[in-house]
Parts: C-alpha cells; structure tokens; sequence
C-alpha cells in the first residue's frame, strides 16, 4: 500500500469515528511506551527506558483530559483544568532533556533488529497522519480541552520522530561519527525547542 492510500484509509477512519479517535490515540500511545520499556530492558537501553516514562506520562495527561472531557457536564473549570496541563507539559518537555542527553552522549541501542525499526516507524507514520489530518481538515473546536489534546498529539509526532532518528542511526551504523553526532544534535535541540514552542503559544482563545 502506497503512502498516499495510507493516509486517505486513515483520514476516512478519523472521520467516521471523530469523537473515538482521541481515545485510539490514548491506547495506542501506551502501547508504544510498553514497547520502548520492553526494548530498554531486552537491550538494556537507558534511552528507551527514558522515551518509556515520557510517553507513560503523556498518556496519563491525554488520560485526565479525555475523563473530564467526556465526563464533565459543565465548562466552568475547562480553564483551571487547560492551566494545570498546560504546566505539567511544561514540566514533561523539561524532563525531555534527559533522553536528549542520553542520546547525544551515545547511551542507546548500537544495532536493532528489522522488527522493531518496523514497529517504530509504523506508529511514526500513523501517528504523521493522524495529526496532519486533524490539523489540515480541523474546524475551530469550542472546547479548549480539545485543542490541547491536539496540541498533545503534535508533540507525540515530534517526539516520536526524534525516536525514529535514534532507530535509523542504529539500524544503519554500528559506529557513531562526527555527521551522525552533529545531526542527533541538531535534530534533538530542534525537536526540544519545537515542543516548547508548542506548548508556550497553546492560548485559550
């Protein structure tokens, strides 16, 4: 299946199941934090093991605000509760140094069997195409929540794509040369300053 029909299947499923799709999202961000434990471990990988935590939290945040979304019949505390995330994003894109850290100074997998790269850019291009479609084809929410979690899902695709960079040097390098140093390093500060830049602009209105 070529991309292009890819994305046309996914786009046809976000709209057929709007509401659902924040929840699919949910779920499948927490199977690729189990899946990056389960690599950490299995290679004894601090970076995966830190990429885990990282996702685990994002999914307790998606988790907070899809229980008061669905649950909450009044819009009187929408904007504490927007606040509150919003800090605790803060809090999590600090903690993101970590792995960046670890990355760079080379504490990561040195070689990664096929299955696994598969798996990584698989939830790479449908997470991609999850968030293009949401943002491309969106209209405008009235619910603040909504956005955020949109802006949640864009920070999911930003951070996942620096694990995919972690996974391609290790798929097709044993070694860790200078261009290979240099380009983790542009793209983790990059990624770092994009997720802060998200973050910072996400406003109420």
């Amino acid at each position: 299946m070529k991309f292009k029909e890819f994305y046309i299947k996914i786009k046809e499923i976000i709209e057929d199941n709007r509401k659902s799709i924040y929840v699919y999202s949910l779920l499948f961000t927490l199977i690729f934090s189990i899946f990056n434990r389960i690599l950490g471990a299995i290679k004894e990988s601090l970076w995966h093991e830190s990429i885990s935590i990282y996702y685990f939290f994002l999914v307790i945040i998606k988790g907070i605000l899809l229980l008061y979304f669905y649950n909450s019949k009044t819009k009187n505390n929408e904007t504490k509760v927007f606040i509150l995330i919003k800090i605790f994003l803060i809090i999590l894109n600090v903690f993101l140094i970590i792995p960046i850290v670890l990355l760079i100074l080379n504490k990561r997998i040195v070689e990664m069997t096929l299955i696994p790269s598969i798996a990584i850019a698989l939830y790479v291009t449908i997470k991609t195409s999850v968030v293009i479609t949401q943002y491309v084809k969106r209209k405008q929410e009235d619910s603040i929540l909504i956005r955020e979690l949109r802006t949640i899902n864009l920070m999911d695709v930003t951070v996942s794509i620096l694990t995919l960079t972690n996974t391609l040097i290790s798929v097709n390098s044993a070694g860790f040369d200078i261009g290979l140093f240099y380009l983790v390093i542009a793209t983790s500060v990059v990624g770092f300053i994009l997720n802060m830049f998200i973050v910072i602009r996400l406003k109420k209105h």
